[in-house]
């Protein structure tokens, strides 16, 4: 009797696991399916990649249509300094020809923690990278829940289609409204300046994670010491930067945090040999509305701008005399 229990609840248990991995490859979610395409296209070309860069949502600043090198921006929103760790762990090694990795920072990259945001529940950041990399390592101790939702249940949204639902909503209330107005004038200036506040909701990222870990700087310290040790070792260059931002973004943002982060980073730098670039109130462009589609992102003509001048100061030796507002830290 108890055989035919053990057996049944086997033969139930396999079965489930195979619906939800056919689930999870015919129908995933959103977030899975972003990470798996980004990774999947380095892994194809694994023989021709020569650079990769990494970041929260500003990483994307970084234009590989325009770039000098074969690579791949792996930057996306929610990448935080452990999941640029765990990527790194997995890829590097199977990329032969890889010369170089930008990794992006932001103001409040020291800070910003996906365990710290779901606070032990799902995160689709997480979700999706664990789906994406074919490793059963967690990131962290406490991460499990994600790499079990992200190997076995990646058909499932972590808001459950909230944010989906919502969006539907306002869609259809967007388009009612645009029925009723014969002629829309967009001001850039108003849409920057309601951007001020996602640069104040930014630097809540400290507090929260701080609550969450108060060792994360320290922690996050580490794997970027880590990262840029073993990437010297194997001879691939490690690149720090920050992209421009509109003034008011910079100005809105507590200087002490921006402070501690140069600070930080300038004593990295100079622990690991490495460099970091920071083009956050380059002049030129932080003053230039024209170049930003909210107040801490570029546009499409910005990001060409910007991969330009970056590329200028990294391959041709130029500065802060041709850049005013750049700061270099070695």
């Amino acid at each position: 009797m108890e055989k035919k229990i053990l057996s049944r609840g086997a033969i139930y248990l396999v079965t489930v696991v195979v619906i939800c991995e056919l689930l999870s490859f015919i129908v995933p979610a959103e977030s899975v399916t972003v990470q798996k395409n980004m990774i999947n296209a380095v892994y194809l070309r694994r023989d021709k990649i020569e650079s990769l860069a990494f970041g929260r949502s500003h990483g994307g600043s970084l234009d590989y249509n325009i770039w000098d090198k074969t690579g791949k921006n792996l930057s996306m929103g929610g990448q935080d300094i452990a999941s640029i760790k765990y990527s790194l762990d997995y890829l590097s090694p199977e990329l032969p020809h890889l010369k170089e990795v930008l990794i992006c920072i932001s103001y409040s990259s020291l800070y910003f923690d996906n365990e710290a945001l779901s606070n032990g529940n799902l995160n689709d950041a997480r979700k999706g990278l664990y789906a994406a990399i074919p490793s059963y390592t967690l990131i962290s101790a406490n991460d499990y829940n994600n790499m079990v939702f992200g190997k076995l249940f990646a058909f499932i949204q972590a808001d459950y289609g909230f944010r989906k639902l919502v969006k539907a909503l306002k869609d259809k209330e967007e388009k009612k409204a645009s029925k009723q107005v014969s002629h829309i004038v967009v001001d850039t200036a108003k849409i920057l300046q309601s951007g001020k506040i996602d640069a104040f909701d930014h630097s809540k990222d400290k507090k929260l994670a701080l609550q969450y870990n108060p060792q994360i700087r320290e922690q996050y310290l580490a794997y970027l010491k880590q990262i840029a040790t073993e990437l010297k070792a194997k001879k691939i260059k490690c690149i720090f930067y920050t992209p421009p931002f509109y003034k008011a973004y910079t100005d809105n943002y507590p200087p002490k945090d921006i402070e501690e982060t140069e600070k930080v980073m300038a004593e990295l730098c100079k622990q690991t040999g490495t460099t970091y670039y920071d083009f956050s109130a380059y002049k030129k462009m932080a003053d230039n509305i024209a170049l930003y589609s909210n107040a801490d992102h570029l546009n499409e003509d910005g990001k060409e701008e910007f991969t330009q001048a970056f590329k200028q100061v990294l391959r041709d030796g130029k500065g802060p005399a041709e850049y005013p507002g750049l700061k270099i830290f070695k």
